[in-house]
């Protein structure tokens, strides 16, 4: 390796993003690892992950269309706190603004896990708003949302060119582009028949739209 000019890629020390111990009254588990769904726009999916950076530190959240695999609600900051969430939230409600939905469709599942943000009065009055139900998974169980745990692996392994990012604001325009430029438009999915989450969503529209 010395000879051809190599050296390792060394793996980061896992750091828990999620505090249980602080998660008073969780919501159940409303999936029990159920990922197999064709509705869009009935499982959402989120999730918080840390953004290694030379200076500073960065977190992005996620919510994502379980069907799709779109990402429909996504915000970096330099904190892990209840308003990134209720922001990636807002975006996400207003991108499904105008989504067509099934005649006596069931109630939108919101899943995560049992972090604080999502235990938060404030999140929890938000969905309630919109009635959206919440789900949470098991304690210290990453299987029970596992989807959200790969695209998170997926995604640092294809930006690992990039990383570690130089600052937050560094971090951040190289996720927005990531998601909304290259994952939701053009990446290709086998849970979706290899079309990208854009793609899905716009054969399904036009089925449903046929149907009604």
């Amino acid at each position: 390796m010395r000879q051809e000019g190599l050296c390792v890629r060394t793996k980061r020390r896992f750091r828990p993003t999620t505090d249980s111990s602080k998660t008073l009254a969780p919501a159940p588990n409303r999936l029990e690892r159920s990922f197999d769904t064709s509705v869009v726009n009935h499982v959402w999916l989120s999730d918080f992950t840390e953004l290694p950076c030379r200076e500073g530190k960065a977190y992005a959240v996620a919510i994502m269309d379980m069907a799709s695999r779109r990402i429909i609600g996504l915000n970096v900051f330099h904190r892990m706190h209840t308003g990134s969430l209720m922001i990636a939230l807002h975006r996400a409600c207003k991108l499904r603004k105008t989504f067509p939905r099934i005649p006596d469709s069931k109630p939108i599942i919101f899943h995560s896990d049992r972090g604080t943000q999502y235990n938060s009065q404030a999140f929890r009055d938000a969905l309630a708003r919109h009635g959206i139900v919440q789900s949470m998974s098991g304690v210290g169980n990453c299987y029970d949302n596992a989807p959200m745990e790969s695209l998170w692996a997926r995604m640092k392994t294809e930006l690992a060119f990039y990383m570690p990012f130089r600052d937050p604001d560094d971090a951040a325009r190289h996720v927005y582009r990531y998601f909304h430029v290259y994952y939701n438009r053009k990446r290709r999915h086998s849970g979706i028949g290899n079309i990208s989450p854009v793609e899905f969503e716009g054969r399904y529209i036009r089925s449903i739209r046929h149907s009604l």
